[in-house]
């Protein structure tokens, strides 16, 4: 299959299954192209990940287009983000023409709050993953400490904790520190 055709229908299934936005995208991103393709490392996903949460857009096509670029460059990039927007462009149109009315229905209604659920739980287990392979030192330990109080206590927006870490990691790796 063409390298490019491969990662368009890859990145495709994943935008299929992918309920939830980026966050609940992780679990079902890493089976498919580090469990079943092997196409990259365990950290070059959370790379990828931690650069598309910094970038304007959507978490999920900014993830996929990273990976795709490591893959085949440009023409990579393009072939996972299309791929992974393709799914949901596919099925707002039709629930825009044909289904508007089937959310007033309970069985459709039941439905959707059971997959919020899951979505809740896929969004857990990305969190407890990430935060497993995050805390790897005690610098690590107060950048995480300090961004959870300040977002959940203070309210703090998530940009300045970027722009602060982002900082902070500098310092600490600048005067010999790990958190690598």
């Amino acid at each position: 299959m063409n390298k490019n055709l491969e990662i368009f229908v890859s990145f495709a299934s994943i935008g299929a299954m992918t309920f939830g936005g980026g966050y609940a995208m992780i679990p079902i991103l890493r089976k498919e192209v580090i469990d079943i393709k092997g196409w990259i490392t365990e950290e070059q996903m959370m790379d990828a990940y931690a650069i598309a949460q910094v970038s304007p857009g959507i978490i999920a096509v900014n993830t996929s287009a990273l990976i795709g670029f490591q893959l085949y460059g440009k023409k990579g990039a393009l072939s996972a983000a299309l791929g992974q927007v393709f799914p949901s462009i596919l099925i707002i149109t039709l629930i825009a023409a044909f289904l508007q009315q089937a959310f007033l229905i309970p069985i459709v209604a039941q439905i959707f709050a059971a997959i919020r659920i899951a979505v809740a739980a896929l969004i857990i287990n990305t969190a407890t993953t990430l935060f497993k392979k995050g805390i790897i030192d005690i610098f690590s330990g107060i950048i995480f400490t300090i961004a959870f109080v300040a977002i959940v206590i203070f309210a703090v927006s998530p940009v300045y904790i970027v722009i602060l870490s982002a900082i902070f990691g500098i310092l600490v790796k600048s005067l010999g520190g790990r958190m690598t």
